[in-house]
């Protein structure tokens, strides 16, 4: 006897899953990106996010040739800008630190005989008012001709210069003057000049006389310097305190 055999159902053969090529590749490359990105304004710490940004940037590239490139372009992108923002932090400090340890020069205003100047473009000359950010300012006097005393220092002086340097204290805090560098970075006729120390003869010690300024008064005092026997530009800076803005003064001697 014989039995009529149902219809069979077959269940549909489903294809096996395509595994993602270098999709891991793309998410480590998102990852690396994000990591570069969020330490790339940490000084010290951006060198190795740096880094790994590169990373992540030569990951980024092999995984566009996968599955996942619309992943793998976004990180290749992050990392980029990652390095990028690194470079600029680190380029950024960099020009921090030296202002703070050299400072910057002649960024304040000049004022004295007609008008007021852009000091960058028109460095201070004598007789000329500099003013520092806080209100601080100082005068350079013409140089005025000296001649060293027997036991000045230095002893072989072509010639002798001599200048009356005026602080005025514009700011509203007292100023002490021994933190002013007077003198330490002079120059003549391209070459450094040497400060004269000649207590006993016409051009006078310039060792700094110690003062301390109050809110809307002066100080002055003399500085004196070797130069050459012949006619020059002389160049003077003063520093109120380290690391701040650098007044040059320059004019001939």
């Amino acid at each position: 006897m014989s039995y009529p055999q149902g219809t069979q159902h077959h269940l549909p053969v489903q294809d096996a899953p395509k595994p993602r090529k270098f999709g891991a590749l793309a998410w480590t490359s998102l990852i690396l990106g994000i990591v570069g990105l969020v330490g790339s304004p940490i000084i010290l710490l951006n060198n190795l996010t740096a880094v790994i940004a590169g990373v992540g940037v030569v990951l980024g590239l092999i995984a566009l040739f996968g599955s996942r490139k619309i992943l793998a372009g976004i990180g290749v992108v992050l990392c980029v800008l990652a390095v990028v923002a690194t470079v600029v932090a680190q380029n950024a400090a960099v020009k921090a630190l030296d202002e703070a340890f050299n400072g910057t020069t002649n960024e304040g205003t000049v004022s004295g005989g007609d008008a007021k100047a852009d000091a960058v473009k028109s460095p201070p000359t004598w007789d000329q008012r500099y003013t520092w950010e806080n209100g601080l300012a100082a005068e350079v006097s013409a140089p005025a001709a000296c001649t060293p005393g027997e036991f000045a220092i230095p002893s072989d002086v072509a010639r002798g210069v001599k200048v009356t340097v005026t602080v005025v204290n514009g700011s509203d805090k007292p100023f002490d003057t021994g933190l002013l560098s007077a003198g330490g970075e002079t120059q003549f006729a391209g070459k450094k000049a040497e400060k004269i120390y000649d207590s006993s003869g016409a051009c006078g010690d310039s060792a700094l006389a110690t003062a301390t300024v109050l809110p809307g008064k002066t100080f002055t005092y003399d500085l004196a310097f070797a130069v050459g026997a012949e006619p020059g530009e002389l160049q003077i800076t003063l520093q109120p305190d380290f690391g701040a803005d650098k007044a040059i003064f320059v004019g001939q001697a």
